[in-house]
Order: C-alpha cells, then structure tokens, then sequence
C-alpha cells in the first residue's frame, strides 16, 4: 500500500486508518447511546404509566371515603384534604415526564442525525486510492471524512437552534425543539 521510496504516504496511509478508526469507534458508541436513550425512554413511560394509575387510585378511594364520612369529624375530612393535595401534586410532578420524552426524542434525533453522517464519513474512505503511492490521495480521502463529519456537528448545532415547533397533537405536551 506505502510506497517506501515516499515515507509521507505511510503516515497519510496512517492518518486516514487513524480517522476510519475513530468514525467507526464513535459511530459505535453513539448506536449504544441511541439503544439506551431508547430503553431510558420505554422504562421511564412504563413507571409513569404505572404511578400515575397508583396516584389515581388512591385519590379516587380517598374521595369515595371522603363522601362516605361526610357527616363524620371535621378532623378526618381535613387529613383526606390534605392527603388528596398532595396526590394531586404528585400526579402534577409525574405529568413531566412528557416533557423528558421530549428532550430524550431531542437526543435520540441527534444521535442518529450524527451517525448518519458518520456512516457517511465512512463511506468516503471506502474506496480505494487511486494511485495508493501517493500521499495527496490519503489526505484528499481524509479531509472528505473530516469535512462530512463537520458538517454533521454544524447541522446538529443549527438543529438545536432551531425555532420551536408546536406539535397540536399532543395536547399538554410542552414543546421544547
């Protein structure tokens, strides 16, 4: 592949396995991140869902022992007020796990919008020099990869600053991005 009469195509040789090298590691790495953003988001939905119906069911008991007890102590009606507040406040708190499903969409589209342009970026090392020989073929490869995976980040980074967009499907949902 390097011709040893022109050490300067061993080391371009190098740099651009150097560059392949470290796409495809971060590629990797971001198709972790992508599978636990994914898992983060079904665990979080799942004890939502399951809190939010235990908050429910206890605030519903309370009110139908409430009307029960309606001509009992005032002392008991003001702790099932009190209780009632407070499962009110947590079904409240829970409601925000929309708003982190969204910032987790956020990131999941990141995360795939930059391993689309890696993938990209590797696909451009892919073919092979024309004339391995020389170092000018290595760095026109590299600098290819380098120029894709910096468009990547730049449109990325335009993304996140983005107008917000208003989803009206999604009633009471709080649109971040």
């Amino acid at each position: 592949m390097a011709d040893p009469r022109n050490p300067g195509t061993s080391d371009a040789a190098q740099a651009a396995g150097l560059l392949v090298a470290v796409a495809e590691t971060l590629n990797e790495r971001l198709a972790v991140t992508a599978e636990e953003l994914a898992r983060s988001q079904l665990l979080l939905r799942e004890s939502s869902a399951h809190l939010m119906t235990a908050f429910r069911g206890a605030a519903d008991r309370i009110v139908a022992a409430q009307k029960a007890a309606a001509n009992g102590p005032e002392e008991r009606n003001a702790e099932y007020a009190l209780v009632l507040d407070h499962l009110y406040r947590a079904v409240h708190h829970l409601q925000s796990h929309d708003l982190v499903n969204q910032l987790i969409d956020a990131q999941k589209l990141r995360v795939g919008k930059m391993r689309e342009k890696l993938e990209e970026a590797l696909s451009l090392a892919a073919p092979p020099a024309r004339e391995p020989q020389q170092p000018e073929q290595w760095i026109e490869r590299s600098r290819a990869m380098l120029d894709c995976i910096v468009a990547g980040i730049r449109q990325i980074d335009d993304d996140a600053r983005a107008p917000v967009r208003s989803d009206k499907h999604h009633a009471g949902s709080v649109d971040l991005f």
